[in-house]
């Protein structure tokens, strides 16, 4: 999903929430109608993320926490967004330091057969374990009432959100080592899975995940270094082009999404 936990995009529509929760963890909570934050960002970002329709109730700890949690997610983020602006260059020039900005499935699966693999498999690990830290801790610190949170600010994802939910309740563990991400990061720690094990799962996953792709990446190896080739043509130009893109994403979130504050 990031994203990357983040990981954003644009949403334009409300989402529909109100289903009961389906996580053995969790106290059943009431039906509520949840409003798009405008960020496709499933867990949101500090920077474009707009006030949800459901603020929980949080003590001064707990804010702490989640103000904490959530300039670590605003921080990877921004490194994610500067990774994708100036992608063309480094992948060819600099390809471990753009998934160690942005590890985006498309970084990763460019860089794969050209680096070390160790090396690659540590990077991106140490990465995206990162980001589920701290949307681990952001649900540790939102308790029940992060469900509704997340689910209002899930944009475009608010049916994904709700079978994640569903699929956690019945196998937790499986879906942490399996499906990992920002937001089953999340739920863990509503959960109130112990950290050691969600950890050691969400690692598992990962390393898992990077070897399998690893085997992938060198059968395509021709075709991927053909990519790279037609990319070191044309990065200058196409670099101009991503930070224009990248600026006026963020120049068009700014001004129609209000700052997020809990």
């Amino acid at each position: 999903m990031f994203r990357c936990w983040l990981m954003t995009a644009t949403a334009s529509s409300p989402t529909k929430g109100g289903r009961p929760v389906n996580i053995s963890y969790i106290k059943p909570r009431r039906a509520r109608r949840p409003v798009a934050d405008g960020c496709g960002n499933i867990l949101g970002v500090v920077q474009n993320a707009a006030p949800a329709a459901f603020t929980p109730v949080l003590d001064a700890g707990q804010r702490r926490i989640v103000r904490r949690c959530l300039s670590a997610i605003g921080l990877l983020s921004s490194l994610s967004m500067f990774g994708v602006a100036f992608s063309l260059y480094l992948v060819n020039h600099a390809p471990l330091l753009l998934v160690a900005l942005a590890p985006l499935g498309r970084h990763i699966w460019l860089v794969a057969p050209i680096v070390n693999p160790f090396a690659f498999v540590a990077v991106v690990t140490l990465r995206r374990i990162s980001f589920y830290v701290a949307s681990f801790f952001l649900g540790r610190a939102l308790g029940d009432d992060g469900i509704p949170w997340i689910e209002d600010r899930a944009a475009w994802f608010g049916r994904f959100v709700r079978w994640l939910e569903r699929l956690f309740g019945r196998a937790p563990r499986s879906v942490v080592l399996g499906l990992n991400g920002p937001t089953v990061s999340a739920l863990a720690g509503i959960s109130a899975m112990p950290f050691p094990v969600f950890g050691a799962l969400a690692t598992t996953g990962m390393v898992i995940r990077l070897v399998i792709i690893l085997q992938f990446a060198e059968q395509i190896r021709p075709w991927i270094e053909a990519v790279l080739a037609w990319i070191d043509r044309y990065w200058l130009p196409g670099t101009a082009m991503m930070i224009l893109g990248v600026l006026l994403y963020r120049w068009k979130g700014r001004r129609r999404l209000p700052r997020f504050e809990v």
